[in-house]
């Protein structure tokens, strides 16, 4: 009996050092002028092996807001041992590409992750995918917001579309 316990005990161990960890971060932006909104994030992948993190921004973007973001894992030996290899990330479900490669510094993976001409409305998700031997990843985050338009902008459109339609009904009479 005990022997089938320390197998199945030995199976488990075996069959989760590999396995996939998923994390999940919610990070404030600050707004540092402006439309500017921006903040740092990090993340320490564990257990070893294939990870997924998600981080939610908020304030939720409007229409026409841009994002961009920065990924970077820089080890300081310089060692493979302890780096973190990124395989993937997107935004909002767009996937993003222009991952580096490994460099003196160890593996130092920065990309401006999102174009500027990406239109977003809504809750931004930035989801980074990689392979981690130990370490840990950080980046920065930067949305530019739309501006809302206020109530009274909408009146004066709404003004002025009243009045060529009495100018236009007018010259239609005449």
């Amino acid at each position: 009996m005990k022997l089938k316990s320390l197998i199945a005990a030995a199976v488990l161990g075996a069959a989760s050092i590999g396995s996939a960890s998923a994390a999940a971060y919610t990070v404030n932006l600050v707004n540092t002028t402006g439309n500017l909104w921006t903040s740092g994030f990090n993340a320490v992948p564990s257990p070893l092996g294939d990870f997924t993190d998600t981080f939610t921004f908020t304030p939720n973007a409007t229409f026409g807001s841009t994002a961009q973001a920065f990924l970077a894992n820089l080890s300081v030996t310089g060692s493979d041992s302890s780096s973190i290899h990124f395989t993937g990330a997107n935004l909002n479900g767009i996937s993003l590409s222009g991952f580096g490669g490994p460099t003196v510094f160890g593996y130092a993976q920065g990309e401006v992750l999102a174009p500027t001409s990406v239109l977003f409305n809504g809750p931004l998700v930035l989801t980074v995918m990689g392979n981690t031997k130990g370490g840990s990843y950080g980046g920065v985050f930067n949305l530019n917001l739309a501006p809302v338009p206020e109530p009274e902008t909408y009146g004066m459109l709404l003004a002025g579309l009243g009045i060529l339609g009495f100018l236009a009904r007018r010259r239609k009479q005449s």
